[in-house]
């Protein structure tokens, strides 16, 4: 009797059948687009679950991260069945925007050193210049695809010119700039002036941990010095020793997502109102700081926190605002009435908000110190800085008094004329907050 050997047919897994075929019936240009979305992706995802740092909320960036996820397979879905102008428009799109999330982060391994967040903002970096590439192939692989006529074509090339010029300022450039502001470099922190600082740490009210340094007062009075944004307490070290030397306590600080602090990172100042607030409650509690002689210094963002906190504390009793502008949408409405200034700028705060999970200010600068009682000195630099200390110098009525110097640069007036901004900064809280 002989044996017989019945063969089995081959095991089959059906989804990955599936997903094979559908591998097959997409194009190459397809399959480009889609592994390229998908590592830009990945790096959202790393942004919004792993970047923001401790005292940050896991589910604060949910939002953005929602977002991304769902647009990324709604374009990897229809990138098929799309025309192809469309689908360079939709691959540069993804293209430009992934080189400018991951960008940031290149820039931070050949200067600093590699994270692991790092490492998937290099990839989002390589996926989106092979995006850009891919944008650039399609037009020139489906030349003259369905024109009918040169007329037709030179038209239609003419629109797709028009309307990529305008898409840069009008969209890639505000979406860009809000999703860089989270990628801020980190400063590196050095020593202390001298050993009268010391470290010091203070609570915010939503509960982020902030780090300073704090020089107590030999006259009684003390100054709260305010960075600039993507900046920390180095920031604004000079002014502290200008104001050292006068006798005057001062306390600077690393805003929230920045130095030693927690916290999310945001150059425009928004949750710096609350920081601010813990640091002027410290001042409160020191011994060597009489009631009522406490005053701000801000720089750049600084000196719009510096108006904005002296609207919500009646403790602030004098603010030098040094390189104020604006906070928010709000300002921009106050400042620009066309369409070309306000558009850009609302896109911009709006996706801040989405990304960073966070409301921007519902309050105007120009409100806040319409509000305040107490005197401000807004130094401004060159022609932009003019309009907006214009604007607030406006608003602040006779508490305010706008000194415009044309040839500064930004913030760097103390560096650029030390004598004449010491004697006049120090004179103005030496009359505000006495000697």
């Amino acid at each position: 009797m002989t044996a017989s050997t019945v063969a089995r047919p081959p095991r089959t897994f059906p989804l990955l059948a599936r997903v094979a075929g559908a591998v097959r019936a997409r194009s190459a240009e397809a399959l480009v687009f889609s592994a390229a979305t998908a590592v830009a992706l990945l790096h959202a995802l790393d942004d919004a679950f792993l970047l923001p740092g401790p005292g940050v909320p896991v589910g604060q960036h949910a939002l953005a991260a929602a977002i991304a996820v769902v647009l990324s397979v709604a374009a990897v879905l229809a990138f098929p069945r799309l025309r192809p102008g469309l689908r360079s428009a939709i691959a540069f799109t993804f293209g430009a925007l992934a080189t400018v999330n991951g960008g940031r982060h290149a820039h931070h391994i050949l200067t600093e050193s590699a994270t692991a967040n790092d490492v998937t903002g290099a990839l989002a970096l390589a996926a989106g210049v092979v995006l850009v590439g891919l944008a650039a192939y399609i037009p020139f692989r489906h030349r003259g695809d369905g024109a009918t006529g040169p007329l037709r074509r030179w038209a239609i090339r003419a629109l797709v010119v028009a309307a990529g010029v305008l898409s840069v300022p009008l969209f890639l450039g505000p979406v860009g700039m809000a999703m860089t502001d989270i990628h801020s470099l980190e400063k590196p922190l050095g020593d202390a002036p001298n050993a009268a600082y010391e470290t010091v740490h203070f609570t915010a009210s939503d509960g982020v941990e902030l780090e300073g340094w704090y020089r107590p007062s030999r006259n009684g009075a003390s100054v709260l010095l305010l960075s600039g944004g993507g900046s920390n307490r180095m920031g604004p070290l000079r002014h502290a020793k200008m104001l050292e030397r006068h006798g005057y306590g001062v306390l600077v600080y690393d805003p929230r997502g920045s130095g030693n602090s927690e916290g999310t990172v945001n150059s425009y100042g928004w949750g710096w109102e609350k920081d601010a607030a813990a640091a002027l409650d410290f001042l409160a509690q020191r011994d060597d700081v009489e009631p009522g002689r406490v005053g701000a210094l801000g720089l750049s963002t600084g000196a719009d926190i510096a108006i904005d906190i002296a609207a919500r504390r009646d403790d602030v009793k004098a603010v030098v605002a040094d390189g104020s502008a604006a906070i928010g949408y709000e300002d921009i409405k106050e400042y620009a009435d066309d369409a070309l200034t306000r558009q850009p700028m609302w896109l911009l705060f709006k996706t801040i908000e989405i990304i960073q999970g966070r409301s921007q200010p519902k309050a105007s600068l120009a409100d806040q110190i319409a509000r305040s009682s107490a005197p401000h000195l807004l130094v401004s630099a060159g022609k932009p800085e003019k309009e907006w200390g214009e604007l607030y110098d406006r608003r602040g009525g006779d508490r305010s008094e706008l000194w415009y110097l044309p040839k500064a640069g930004h913030t760097a007036a103390l560096k650029q004329y030390p004598d004449e901004y010491e004697s006049r900064v120090t004179a103005f809280f030496g009359e505000h907050l006495g000697r």
